[in-house]
């Protein structure tokens, strides 16, 4: 009996871990299955749809947009790819889109949906869209109004026609100006800028419009045969501005203070403490004290930047960026009702001078002081030497340039994109038949361009577009000296490591290189070299080469040793001309072939 009895529990036991582990089989089974579809939803189920203002926030994250295409180019580098770039606008902002394995497109102005990923690099931003399914279109658009697409590809068909286009300016319009160039282009950043037209704007617009904002403009093409290119002309009151697509707004970087020339007349956003003075000025100051900008506020901003003062807190503050003439500083005009500008720039010289210009060519004896940009550099020399003033500090950022007669002597280069305010006075070139301008005297005490860095992989014929600048240059230094055809010895060889280029070199210190890279395992050491980049004549081929002219290492601590080769070479501190302190300069026991980094070694 209890034989019996226990064998019928046992299988009961096993009838009922037969049942277990069915139960576990299907319910792996069936995770198997949800895991599977769950992936198969995270393919193939659309991403949601992202404003183009917040792309930034899903940087790397495969995202949907939708809005309407306003600009395409095909092929953008023509090399053959087979890529698209289109620019999309929604409610929000614009974006390019760069889709590749493209389908067919549908026409400007049909709203679209575009999947893809997005890329940010260096502040720019765009979608990369892969294979014809990334752009999927929700309606066709309807015959309308030109767009810059539609113009770029054929000009010649609208050459004196009246035509509408929509677009982004490249620059802020003042309120006053009587007459302003700029670019209507399919995109608010350069950068990503497909195509573009020179507009010339007439009469004054009566208000502000920024760099950045969605226009409507209306005006007639016209073709410019100096410089072989398609134009618009258009009136100033006759712009319109589409307020709900709001312009961004730039950060101004402390450290890069030479780039704010190109936000200036932008409202920009700046980082900083602010503090009053003993005149009641307010001032926004970094971390650095001496890098500060002077700031404009009305009433109520005021009385915030006292709070902020009293704590020393630091805070983010906006307004529009000028230069102010009378302070020789960077400004933000944050609505304050004091003047902070003093002067005129160059171009509203010239838009008064384009509204009457009888006027002003028959009156050679007044003087106006002007801001303007060296558009070349000038070298030191006598009176009436020749050069061209300009409204924008690079070649991008001018419209016009003038030539001018420079009537007083100079001790120092005026450099290229160096800011200037210049006393001049406007004649007229019979030679040429164009106007002219006289400079009597100027002021170029403001902050001078930072060198151009020039890349070996250029070469030559792209660096004699910076002849007579100061540039950048990494290379090793060959210590075995020659003479140009003039005798200005010595003169060395800087090459480029691993290759036959080179370009020669004139030392600002000869003795101090010349013990520099002859004592010491540093005749292979590349490093970067700072000098006017000139032309001078090879004594043996008689011919113009470029030349790096009065060229110095960087050498932080003026020990005659250069930064690279005390951190790469001998050691020592970069900051102290006697690392050892024992009496005697890194430089000195470099050459006396001592330890620079013993005090005993002297």
């Amino acid at each position: 009996m209890l034989k019996r009895c226990t064998h019928g529990v046992t299988h009961k036991r096993k009838k009922r871990l037969a049942v277990d582990m069915s139960n576990l089989w299907s319910m792996f089974f069936f995770s198997v299955l949800l895991v599977a579809a769950l992936n198969w939803y995270a393919l193939e189920r659309e991403p949601d749809v992202v404003n183009i203002e917040d792309l930034v926030e899903h940087n790397n994250e495969v995202v949907r947009i939708e809005g309407k295409i306003i600009s395409w180019v095909e092929d953008p580098y023509g090399q053959g790819d087979q890529r698209m770039d289109i620019i999309v606008e929604d409610s929000t902002h614009v974006v390019e889109v760069r889709w590749y394995q493209y389908g067919a497109l549908p026409p400007i102005g049909s709203n679209v949906s575009v999947t893809g990923d997005v890329i940010t690099y260096n502040g720019r931003i765009w979608i990369q869209a892969l294979g014809s399914g990334s752009v999927q279109v929700l309606d066709f658009a309807v015959a309308g109004d030109l767009s810059l697409t539609e113009l770029s590809a054929d000009p010649a068909s609208y050459l004196g026609d009246t035509v509408r286009i929509e677009g982004y300016l490249s620059k802020t319009l003042m309120p006053d100006s009587t007459w302003s160039s700029i670019y209507l282009a399919d995109h608010p950043n350069y950068a990503n800028t497909k195509h573009q037209i020179k507009v010339y704007v007439s009469s004054a617009t009566g208000y502000w419009i920024e760099a950045g904002s969605k226009v409507t403009l209306v005006g007639e093409i016209h073709y410019e045969e100096r410089d072989l290119r398609y134009v618009m002309y258009t009136q100033g009151p006759e712009i319109m501005v589409d307020y709900s697509v709001k312009p961004q707004l730039n950060d101004l970087d402390w450290d890069d203070m030479s780039s704010w020339v190109y936000e200036e007349n932008k409202i920009v956003r700046i980082d900083g403490t602010p503090q009053d003075d003993a005149e009641g000025l307010w001032w926004i100051v970094d971390d650095d004290p001496e890098k500060v900008a002077c700031i404009s506020p009305d009433d109520e901003l005021a009385s915030t930047m006292a709070n902020y003062s009293a704590m020393n807190e630091s805070a983010t503050w906006s307004g529009r960026l000028v230069w102010s003439g009378l302070r020789h500083i960077w400004c933000i005009d944050a609505g304050g009702s004091e003047s902070i500008i003093s002067g005129t720039a160059i171009q509203d010289l010239f838009e008064k001078i384009t509204s009457s210009p009888i006027d002003y060519l028959n009156d050679s004896e007044s003087r106006y002081d002007i801001y303007a940009y060296m558009a070349y550099s000038l070298e030191p020399g006598s009176a009436s030497d020749e050069s061209y003033l300009a409204d924008g500090a690079t070649y991008q950022s001018t419209n016009f340039k003038v030539k001018t007669i420079f009537q007083s002597a100079r001790d120092e280069w005026l450099e290229a994109g160096q800011m200037l305010k210049v006393n001049v006075s406007v004649g007229w070139d019979a030679e040429d038949a164009r106007m002219i301008l006289t400079a009597y005297h100027w002021n170029d005490s403001y902050p001078k361009p930072e060198p151009e860095t020039l890349s070996w992989n250029n070469g030559p014929l792209i660096w004699g577009y910076s002849v007579n600048k100061m540039v950048h240059i990494e290379g090793v230094l060959n210590t075995t000296a020659w003479s140009d055809v003039n005798e200005t010895s010595p003169v060395y060889w800087l090459e480029w490591a691993g290759s036959d280029e080179k370009i020669c070199l004139r030392p600002a210190d000869t003795n101090s290189t010349f013990h520099n890279y002859s004592h010491g395992p540093n005749n292979s050491l590349s490093e970067p070299w700072t000098g006017r980049l000139i032309e001078i004549e090879d004594r043996e081929t008689r011919s113009m080469i470029l030349c790096l002219d009065y060229a110095a290492t960087e050498d932080s601590d003026g020990d005659g040793l250069s930064d690279r080769g005390e951190s790469e070479i001998w050691m020592t501190d970069v900051n102290s001309s006697d690392s050892d302190g024992d009496g005697v300069s890194d430089f000195d026991e470099v050459v006396a072939a001592t330890d620079p980094l013993d005090d005993d070694s002297n």
